[in-house]
């Protein structure tokens, strides 16, 4: 018998807005799905919509053009890799709240079982695309124990492998952007048929999350953010080498010695692991999701940046 958990993990992401030259405050939100869960956005506003035909769009910004990607996107919006990268320590369920109760001390995990786990400061790194499935290492895998859980635990590295392209665009070149390496930068190549390649720097960019962010978007060192959803409370803490909540810091725009992500969610619904549990299947999913496009004004272009994956759980009895 095949069972999915209910609002389990969805990913923990980092977006650097550059929109109008302003920076957002980050928070936490989820998509309801029988097989999503915890998810960490860029800002406020709710779960951002997939991205438009590109073919639609005239200009990135083309002030006054009612099609260009700014008037059709708002700014920003979520496209599907065809590469998404991310680096898993542990993922599992816990009977009580395992949070670090301040900054400098770890998660406590000793009412958690987890059905992956490999922290030895090296991870298990996943790259998959759209519609794909990851095998995640047999020896470091196991059934979570029987039991009754109200908490949803994912620890992974602090950074995001991306390799995407958004075009070609229905201006008169036919622009299609796409990563090239480097953060806050976009290579492009014209022609309605052209596909960008290796030869025109087309490349994986690594996204790091170091911040959440202050109060109104602040340029400060925030190391935790919280927020209630629908289907529970997700709550998100920056941890260094060592496991440990990292501290605030508003002398600074972001966080120093971050090497984790923790994403917990307080689930309405508990999830119940019985004895005829025989196992559990993961699988990731970036359709419409896994990147982040952003207009941005410095260069009127476009760029990229990491945006949430799913993770679904089925358990077999």
């Amino acid at each position: 018998m095949i069972k999915k958990f209910p609002n389990l993990y969805e990913s923990l992401t980092y977006k650097k807005m550059k929109k109008f030259n302003l920076k957002s405050k980050k928070l936490l939100t989820t998509a309801l799905f029988l097989t999503s869960g915890l998810t960490i956005l860029s800002h406020s506003n709710p779960v951002k919509a997939a991205c438009p035909d590109p073919s639609l769009v005239t200009s990135p910004n083309g002030r006054g053009d009612a099609t260009s990607f700014i008037a059709l996107s708002g700014g920003d919006c979520y496209a599907t890799p065809e590469e998404y990268g991310v680096t898993i320590y542990k993922m599992g369920l816990c009977t009580s709240n395992p949070a670090p109760s301040s900054a400098g001390s770890a998660p406590d995990t000793s009412s958690c079982s987890f059905n992956f786990e490999k922290d030895d400061g090296v991870g298990e790194a996943a790259s998959f695309a759209a519609g794909g499935e990851v095998d995640l290492s047999a020896a470091y895998s196991s059934r979570p124990d029987v039991g009754e859980y109200e908490f949803a635990y994912i620890e992974i590295k602090n950074s995001f492998d991306i390799k995407a392209k958004y075009g070609p665009l229905g201006d008169s070149a036919n622009t299609t952007y796409f990563t090239n390496g480097t953060l806050g930068e976009a290579g492009t190549v014209t022609g309605s048929s052209t596909i960008p390649t290796a030869s025109d720097g087309y490349a994986t960019t690594t996204a790091p999350l170091n911040t959440f962010f202050g109060d109104g978007g602040t340029a400060i060192c925030a190391a935790t953010a919280t927020e209630s959803v629908t289907g529970g409370t997700i709550r998100a803490y920056l941890l260094d080498s060592s496991g440990t909540l990292i501290a605030d810091d508003s002398t600074v725009e972001e966080c120093s010695g971050v090497t984790k992500l923790l994403g917990i969610m307080q689930l309405d619904t508990k999830v119940n692991i019985t004895a005829s549990t025989s196992s559990v299947k993961t699988t990731f999913k970036v359709t419409d999701n896994g990147t982040t496009v952003i207009y941005d004004d410095a260069v009127d272009g476009l760029q990229f940046d990491s945006g949430p994956f799913s993770v679904a759980f089925e358990t077999s009895e």
